[in-house]
């Protein structure tokens, strides 16, 4: 893996004695001194105009790995954009970099952390170091070296937590935490939280979820400087995922189906049309069945039942085959199974619920079929109708006493929440 050293020179050299891990090297300008210590496979040195003299002294060292990058001097948006483009030309995918900002001028130093950040980022480079060596900072004569990068660690630990907040997808944020001893408990159960979220499995979700804020509370104490950023981003964290938590779903089907519509609305508000449609054909099974019998099937001979009710309601009035003639006809309340004929016969709301059921399989094979249907609907067609079949779930859940009339539909314009 190629090392690469990506220094700015100054246009005022001056001899200093640098002190680097407890050894003393000499330079007019810190990158000799770092011809002195650092192993590395080249050197970049950009030099503003304003610089040029000052780079014969590196250039008179005769070292093939130095070379030189004139860049502006950075007056302007145009010049730090400039300054921008000619440290990205130089660097490959999956190289090793070490930053010097030791004479960066104005905003340079800032840019350099900038730089590391996106190179990591687009191009998988490794930061091996941000060095500085302060001269302000002079002791008996001698300016320490300063290691920064673990300051762009930081923007790691932002990044990820960023993500698995907007798209729960925690794979980022579980590595970095994994990577200490004390913390590996709290990473399984982040792994186990985004995998139950992706897969949209809300009984994992909501068990995992109860684990989410003790876990990352223990592993708090051992966070690094370099991490304690999230020991501030945990926080949001926690209070976002917490609304899904719950112990023994299954024994509370009331909060069972409400954190379900809360993922729900997370689902939307994130952009996961699939799985908020996937869930919520799950949900109107689960609030239909609360509504009859106080309970949530999910054995499949007695959800079926349920399924087979709801839908049957949906399809009175169409056109059948007679199984017995073989004869057309239309289906009839007496072709429904026995809970779909209670229901029918008790509900005023039936038809209206059935209709809503009817509409979610339809919309999902939409989704999960990935445009292999020759009748296929327009993106915009899809998302108005997940809008207005989720305002029809809601309705209804309100109706039957599940959700507070507080609550509101997710729609699918909301913007992701943090």
């Amino acid at each position: 893996m190629t090392h690469t050293v990506i220094t700015f020179l100054g246009i005022r050299p001056q001899q200093t004695t640098y002190r680097y891990e407890g050894k003393k090297y000499q330079g007019q300008v810190f990158a000799e001194a770092m011809l002195q210590f650092l192993t590395f496979d080249r050197m970049l040195v950009l030099t503003t105009r304003e610089a040029d003299l000052v780079y014969r002294i590196l250039e008179e060292k005769n070292d093939p790995r130095i070379k030189k990058v004139p860049i502006p001097t950075g007056r302007d948006d145009a010049e730090m954009w400039g300054i921008f483009d000619r440290v990205i030309e130089y660097i490959q995918e999956g190289e090793e970099v070490t930053f010097d900002i030791t004479h960066g001028l104005r905003s340079i130093p800032f840019l350099a952390f900038l730089f590391a950040a996106y190179l990591k980022s687009a191009k998988n480079v490794t930061l091996r170091a941000i060095l500085y060596g302060a001269l302000d900072l002079k002791d008996n004569g001698e300016a320490p070296v300063l290691d920064l990068s673990r300051f762009a660690a930081m923007l790691d630990w932002i990044n990820a937590s960023d993500q698995f907040v907007q798209t729960g997808n925690a794979n980022r944020l579980a590595q970095l935490l994994a990577s200490v001893k004390e913390q590996k408990r709290a990473a399984e159960t982040l792994r186990a939280v985004s995998q139950a979220a992706f897969l949209c499995q809300p009984v994992s979700l909501m068990k995992a979820s109860t684990s989410l804020a003790p876990d990352l509370m223990k592993a708090g104490a051992s966070f690094s400087y370099t991490s304690k950023p999230f020991s501030v981003l945990s926080e949001n964290i926690i209070h976002i995922f917490d609304e899904f938590a719950l112990e023994e779903p299954l024994d509370n089907p009331m909060e069972f189906i409400r954190r379900e519509w809360k993922m729900i609305e997370w689902y939307v508000g994130h952009g996961q049309m699939l799985q908020a449609v996937t869930l919520a054909r799950e949900v109107m099974i689960d609030a239909v069945a609360f509504r009859y019998e106080k309970i949530i099937q999910l054995k499949h001979d007695q959800r079926a039942s349920f399924e087979r009710a709801i839908s049957g309601i949906a399809r009175l009035g169409q056109p059948i085959t007679d199984e017995n003639s073989g004869e057309q006809r239309k289906f009839s309340v007496d072709d429904l199974n026995r809970i779909g004929y209670q229901i029918y016969e008790t509900w005023p709301d039936a038809e209206c619920m059935a209709k809503t059921f009817a509409n979610l399989p339809r919309l999902r094979n939409q989704l999960s079929h990935a445009e292999h249907q020759a009748d296929r609907m327009k993106l915009s067609k899809v998302e108005r109708e997940i809008s207005k079949v989720l305002a029809d779930l809601y309705q209804r859940l309100v109706t039957w006493g599940i959700l507070p009339p507080s609550e509101n539909p997710p729609s699918t314009s909301t913007t992701p929440k943090d």
